[in-house]
């Protein structure tokens, strides 16, 4: 769940704990996501002097972790930024 989520408007808790199904919620900002075993989150935390040409807006970030992500990727799957996400066949990154 996102930072803000409310577990009764969001989560049938009673099914959820019958389940064993785990609700966790992340630190980030956002929406509650659906997530499955393939699910993998992922956080940058950096020092702002290190990354002094990144100015602290989504759109901006988005596009230099896109650079990030495309040198880490280069060359496979198709890697690519699209709306809010980066995609590849078989996985996508989303950004909330």
């Amino acid at each position: 769940m996102g930072l803000s989520g409310k577990v009764p408007e969001l989560v049938e808790a009673k099914s959820a704990l019958r389940d064993h199904i785990p609700v966790i919620r992340r630190f980030t900002r956002g929406g509650t996501v659906i997530v499955d075993q393939g699910t993998i989150f992922v956080t940058l935390i950096c020092n702002k002097d290190d990354v002094s040409d990144v100015r602290p807006f989504p759109r901006l970030i988005m596009s230099w972790s896109g650079q990030l992500y495309d040198e880490v990727f280069n060359g496979l799957a198709n890697f690519h930024l699209r709306e809010n996400d980066l995609r590849s066949y078989g996985f996508c990154l989303s950004y909330e």
